[in-house]
């Protein structure tokens, strides 16, 4: 019994610690940052990759049976029906990065974007359904009751901020702990992964690598194979502890930086330095703000339709 009470306070303090959306905010902002990324990409990609004459016709997809439940399929054919999908994805990117409403557009966000990889499957990679994964979950966090439209809306009408817990977050915080240890026990099975060579093999590949370059120095090789692998392995546990998580953030925005720089794997690092947030805590965030000569209002708005 007494370990029944250590396990449900454990959990308890691990959902449901009280917070007032400071994190969730620069959360917020982080993955608002990237959906603006993203509508510009969708507009200069626009007719290439999903319009009537682009690369994939409609009658490629037409048969697919979840096809009906997307957006672009109540009128597959239309250049302008296109053009308005494309308009809200931007507005709605917008509204979710400025917090107006922000758990209702991001959900609107998750759709119109699998919409869009319906239309043309053939350019689906692991970073976008990874970012509408995020986006899901993150409806669940207290998105906009700080640094928001929405908040400084309810700032105007006097209202008081309702009490919120971290649980959407960890949401977010848990799935990113899910990629890094799925990813690290796919490897640990793979022979070059566990002789230290597996990055010369990366590095040196023409469809992976940015500039395909033969490593001759193995220590190096080594290095960047098992640093890589204890990174991942190391993450998902050591990012909860409040002394490690600096250092763990610290490492895994250039891990992801220098993955984005050297490798061809679109938007993937992009969402999981985006998501890095989550793990900080409200107090750490304003000590950040105020290192950086930001000094948070404290005032605390009622969102209760969105908070």
């Amino acid at each position: 019994m007494k370990q029944l009470r250590w396990l449900r306070a454990a959990l308890l303090q691990f959902f449901a610690e009280p917070v007032d959306g400071t994190s969730a905010a620069l959360l917020r902002g982080s993955l608002g940052a990237l959906a603006l990324w993203e509508a510009l990409g969708v507009w200069l990609n626009l007719e290439r990759f999903w319009g009537p004459q682009g690369m994939v016709p409609y009658a490629l997809v037409a048969n697919d049976r979840f096809f009906w439940l997307t957006a672009l399929a109540w009128a597959p054919e239309s250049t302008l029906w296109l053009e308005f999908i494309a308009t809200l994805f931007t507005l709605s990117a917008v509204a979710f990065f400025l917090g107006f409403r922000a758990r209702f557009f991001g959900l609107l966000l998750a759709f119109l974007h699998c919409s869009f990889q319906f239309r043309n499957p053939f350019i689906l990679n692991s970073g976008d359904r990874l970012f509408m994964i995020q986006l899901v979950l993150s409806a669940f966090a207290p998105l906009s009751l700080r640094f928001s439209v929405d908040a400084w809306l309810a700032r105007r009408r006097g209202s008081m901020l309702p009490s919120a817990t971290i649980w959407g977050q960890r949401l977010v915080g848990l799935q990113i702990a899910y990629v890094y240890l799925n990813s690290a026990m796919a490897k640990i099975t793979n022979l070059r992964w566990q002789n230290g060579m597996a990055m010369r093999d990366v590095l040196s590949s023409p469809v992976f690598a940015e500039w395909p370059t033969y490593l001759d120095s193995r220590p190096l090789v080594m290095f960047l194979t098992y640093s890589a692998l204890v990174y991942e392995f190391l993450f998902p546990f050591a990012v909860w502890w409040r002394k490690a998580r600096p250092w763990m953030l610290a490492w895994g925005f250039v891990f992801h930086l220098s993955i984005d720089i050297t490798m061809v794997i679109p938007i993937f690092s992009a969402i999981m330095i985006a998501s890095l947030p989550t793990f900080l805590r409200d107090e750490e965030v304003k000590r950040l703000f105020a290192r950086l000569g930001f000094k948070a209002r404290s005032e605390r708005p009622d969102l209760r339709r969105d908070s």
